[in-house]
């Protein structure tokens, strides 16, 4: 009995620690069966959270793009606005002076209302304080000045003084063109530099301004570091003018500095304008001539036709040092280098002679593309390309051709200007303004005679050729 008991014990025990066995590895199972769901579960959060991340980046460099094109678009209105306000005041301008050629009035600066009235006071009240005519100076006393044995410049020292100048600019000083304007009528050369150094140092934004005073340093041989300067100033501020890179290839040449030269002529003739002040000089000019007694006619046209273009001189030479660069290198055989330089400096010559409304302009840009433009066909025939020698010999009778109708008109100019009336004047000055010298010019009787008189004479002398 007692062993049935023990083997009964036994067999439960076994039949018990089997099951609890078996509830064992089924729970070790589960937990394991767990633990590699808790692995997944874990790698796709990483997962999720990697996507996450990517995903916040992703849309903070969105956002930069967008603040960036909304910068962007910003900037494009506020420019567009600006030249929409540009283009409105020019246009106001041109319809002003068109009004005042319909009215045979000249041009005046344009003014605002209260600041017109201001100076209308003063002038009529320092007539009434002197006791004399508001017209000092008409048509008539000054023939007689210069017809007495004085020159135009003469004319002009003897009307306008240092008082009168004080006087307008200080109604005029927060223009640059106007401190320019005082510049250009002083006697005194040191006067001269003055107006031009507190300019630029008013005004360092100023490309006028800046030009001036390189101008004038250049005139008096002050060719320096502050000059260079202000030339990398200028830059800054008109990137696009030429101009700049002229003054620099000026004093590179005449430091020697040959390569530098060639390579600021080069930059230069890849840009396409040349900055025009003279229409801004010329009115601010006039003011001065105003305010020293002078009929509104003679006033505009003293204003123009001693108008300084002195950066003319300068660019004469850079053709010059150009051209004798070319003639070295061609001379030594290196063709390629001294084509490149001619090239650049026909470029150049093109780019001046369309840049500017009057006359002098076309004068030297011409002179600079048949010099460059002679050179270049000389090259091209040493290398033996007839193609190329024809080309460039077609582009040289076209310039040729232009500068020859050029001289024709302004030989044929002096005579009209001696008969001028003060209201031809003013006629001649407003049309020169609005449509450029070139245009004005032949738009006169005598000066489309003239052109035609010598288009008569070619083609009896050759009536293969025209005279345009």
């Amino acid at each position: 009995m007692k062993q049935w008991a023990y083997f009964i014990f036994i067999s439960l025990s076994t039949v018990i620690c089997v099951c609890l066995i078996g509830l064992n590895v089924r729970s070790v199972r589960r937990v394991s069966s767990a633990t590699i769901e808790l692995e997944r579960y874990k790698k796709a959060i990483t997962e999720l959270e990697g996507r996450i991340k990517k995903a916040n980046s992703e849309k903070d460099l969105a956002s930069q793009k967008v603040s960036q094109l909304e910068r962007d678009v910003s900037v494009l209105r506020k420019e567009s606005q600006r030249l929409l306000e540009q283009q409105k005041a020019d246009r106001k301008v041109i319809e002003n002076l068109r009004e005042m050629m319909r009215q045979s009035k000249p041009a005046e600066v344009i003014k605002d209302a209260k600041e017109q009235a201001l100076v209308d006071q003063k002038q009529q009240q320092d007539v009434k304080d002197a006791g004399e005519e508001a017209v000092k100076y008409d048509a008539e006393s000054v023939m007689k000045m210069i017809s007495s044995g004085g020159s135009l410049k003469d004319a002009i020292n003897r009307i306008i003084t240092s008082e009168g100048i004080n006087s307008t600019l200080q109604q005029h000083n927060e223009n640059p063109a106007h401190w320019v304007a005082a510049a250009s009528l002083a006697q005194d050369p040191e006067a001269e530099l003055e107006y031009l150094e507190q300019a630029a140092g008013l005004y360092p934004g100023s490309s006028m301004a800046i030009s001036s005073l390189i101008n004038a340093q250049i005139a008096h041989k002050q060719l320096d570091e502050s000059t260079m300067a202000y030339i990398d100033q200028m830059k800054k501020v008109d990137p696009t003018n030429a101009l700049a890179d002229c003054y620099a290839a000026y004093c590179q040449f005449n430091s020697s500095d040959i390569e530098a030269a060639l390579q600021s002529l080069s930059q230069a003739s890849m840009k396409d304008r040349f900055a025009d002040d003279s229409i801004d000089l010329l009115m601010a000019r006039n003011d001065y001539f105003l305010n020293e007694g002078c009929s509104d006619a003679i006033s505009l046209g003293l204003s123009a036709f001693d108008l300084p273009f002195s950066h003319m001189s300068m660019l004469r030479d850079i053709g010059d040092y150009a051209i004798q660069q070319a003639d070295a290198l061609y001379a030594a055989g290196q063709y390629e280098n001294a084509l490149q330089i001619a090239t650049d400096a026909s470029k150049l010559g093109g780019t001046l002679s369309s840049s500017g409304r009057f006359i002098i302009n076309d004068r030297v840009g011409m002179a600079l593309q048949i010099s460059a433009i002679g050179k270049a066909k000389q090259i091209y025939e040493a290398l033996g390309d007839v193609a190329k020698s024809a080309e460039i010999d077609s582009q040289l009778q076209a310039v040729q051709q232009r500068s020859e109708t050029i001289d024709i008109m302004v030989r044929a100019f002096g005579g009209v200007l001696q008969n001028m009336t003060e209201q031809d004047i003013a006629d001649y000055v407003n049309s020169t303004i609005l449509n450029g010298e070139f245009s004005t010019l032949q738009n006169l009787p005598e000066i489309a005679a003239a052109l035609e008189q010598a288009r008569k004479k070619q083609q009896e002398e050759s009536p293969e050729t025209n005279v345009p």
